[in-house]
């Protein structure tokens, strides 16, 4: 009995000595394990805002903004800015964003991202609440940061801006206009969906069948140096300027002035499968202008004044448009007419189309004015061959008074989607 006691007591010590050296033990702190990064590989920095107003390049993902610094972002927003007199303008664009939205199905993922994933039913949610606030956004626009979540695009965007031109143009080739507007050619095919045939990419958009052989269609330089399409009965106008022919390939459209003074317009019917290059890459990398040169009306300027050169370098953009001739307005991607100041071309793989998106940029108005301060909700209802990845094209306006802005407008922008809490509930 005297021996079981003993043991107790020594266990009762053990267990006190043990008690004692936990509490006296002194805590290390487990330092993070040092990022190695290979000599010679970039970095992304996160954004922030220098005092000069510019930002610093961050990764390419949405996060998602605090209630508050919503709030602040929605009372910033300014309608006026946009050239609108009042909210409720916004609508009848609104509209044509959700009738573009719903013919997509409603559980199908409309963005993709690994930080955000967003269905087409919550963007048409989005639209609808936006819609419905309207009427009360002229006096309270923070309601914008109560209803909607800000994400933030940590990287912000590149914003450029783009017009739909007034080109002079004639319906018959006649005196100087001598340059064919063609519509899409008969022997232009595309794979249907579901072939497995092993073509490139390429092909898949746009082939032509020759002596039974699969061939990529005609490339620019075909089309403009070869003349092959001559002759053919494709040509539904004539322009007079070569230079105006390329950009409107570029726009993807224009408004054609005949010599009567009638208005048509050009709307794009297709293209011939092949990769986009700027003008303006081109003739740098050519040595033919230096970077500060490449304004488009330098690029202009330089190419009317050596035409032998001009077509050799504007076939170096193999992409070629096709278009009909109608007497609607010009269409966006969604298949709906643009609204000057409000409509973006965006990359739909970062911003699908139908998404509402906030930003601030800066409009230079005319030359020689200051810039003009842009608060604004934008609509993703265009898309472009050159508009991709963190890049936004703002729609400036229908005729050559939006030249001025539109091509002076190149600067990296804040940028925001915005979706209704009540769709993110689904």
């Amino acid at each position: 009995m005297k021996k079981n006691i003993s043991i107790i007591r020594l266990l009762a010590v053990f267990c006190l000595f043990s008690v004692f050296l936990c509490g006296c033990a002194t805590k290390v702190s487990t330092l993070p394990k040092k990022r190695v990064v290979s000599q010679g590989t970039k970095t992304k920095v996160w954004k922030s805002k220098k005092e000069s107003g510019k930002f610093i390049s961050g990764p390419v993902r949405y996060s998602k903004l605090p209630d508050q610094a919503s709030t602040l972002a929605a009372r910033r927003l300014s309608v006026q800015s946009q050239s609108m007199r009042t909210w409720r303008e916004l609508g009848p664009q609104i509209r044509k964003s959700i009738e573009y939205v719903q013919r997509n199905p409603s559980g199908g993922l409309a963005l993709r991202r690994n930080e955000l994933r967003l269905t087409w039913g919550q963007l048409r949610k989005s639209l609808e609440d936006l819609e419905r606030l309207l009427p009360r956004l002229d006096r309270n626009p923070e309601l914008l940061g109560k209803y909607f979540v800000w994400y933030e695009l940590q990287s912000g965007a590149e914003m450029t801006g783009y017009y739909t031109p007034v080109i002079d143009a004639s319906l018959t080739k006649t005196g100087p206009y001598k340059y064919p507007v063609y519509r899409l050619p008969p022997d232009l095919r595309k794979a249907r969906p579901g072939q497995t045939h092993p073509w490139s990419e390429q092909l898949r958009k746009a082939y032509r069948v020759e002596n039974g052989k699969i061939l990529p269609y005609h490339s620019r330089r075909a089309i403009d140096i070869d003349k092959v399409l001559a002759g053919r009965g494709l040509e539904v106008a004539w322009l007079k300027d070569p230079v105006d022919l390329f950009y409107m390939h570029v726009q993807g459209g224009g408004v054609l002035r005949l010599p009567d003074g009638r208005l048509r317009t050009a709307v794009f019917s297709g293209s011939n499968g092949r990769s986009f290059k700027g003008l303006g890459s081109i003739m740098l990398h050519s040595g033919v202008l230096k970077k500060s040169q490449l304004s488009r009306e330098k690029i202009k300027a330089w190419l009317l004044n050596n035409p032998r050169q001009m077509w050799e370098l504007m076939a170096k953009n193999e992409s070629y448009i096709f278009f009909k001739v109608t007497r609607g307005q010009p269409q966006a991607a969604i298949g709906k007419p643009l609204k000057s100041m409000v409509s973006l071309a965006t990359d739909p793989q970062l911003i699908p189309l139908g998404s509402i998106v906030g930003f601030r940029t800066d409009i230079y108005p005319k030359r020689g004015q200051p810039s003009r301060r842009v608060n604004g909700i934008g609509l993703a209802q265009d898309t472009g061959k050159a508009i991709k990845g963190t890049r936004l094209d703002y729609y400036i306006g229908t005729g050559n008074q939006f030249k001025y802005p539109a091509h002076h407008l190149k600067k990296q922008v804040p940028v925001y989607l915005l979706i209704s809490k009540s769709a993110l509930r689904r």
